[in-house]
Formats: structure tokens, sequence, C-alpha cells
């Protein structure tokens, strides 16, 4: 089964944060089974991160963008 929700501040703290440096303006968890997956949106594009919970799904997503802004 497929779930789709938008995260915010309550959910993980350090969300405002992450929206405030990148210009983040969607955070959304999809959990289908065992798998976590959260994608950041923003002007340049959607960072994706896996995990199995979605702590470790939106720390990954993180990596990916600050590498992605690293590199630029």
């Amino acid at each position: 089964m497929l779930t789709i929700r938008i995260l915010t501040s309550s959910d993980i703290p350090k969300i405002n944060k992450i929206k405030k440096e990148f210009d983040i303006f969607r955070v959304v968890d999809t959990n289908q089974g065992k798998l976590e997956m959260v994608e950041l949106f923003n002007k340049d594009g959607v960072f994706r991160g896996f995990g199995k919970d979605t702590k470790a799904a939106f720390k990954k997503a993180k990596r990916v963008l600050t590498n992605f802004y690293r590199n630029k």
C-alpha cells in the first residue's frame, strides 16, 4: 500500500532550517511497504532519500541536496 503525506516541522524539527537555507517549498514522505522515501522540492529539482524510517530517509535526502549545491 502506498502512503503519501506532507511533512512539517512538527514531524522533523530540522525541516524549517532546510527550507530557509535551500528555498525548499515542499517536503513529501512516501511509504510503500518497508521502504520510506522523502522528497525535497525546490526550484532546481527534486531531491530524494530512501531509508527504513522517515528520519533516515530525510537525512539521506538532505545529503543529496547539500552535495548538489556543493558541486554546483
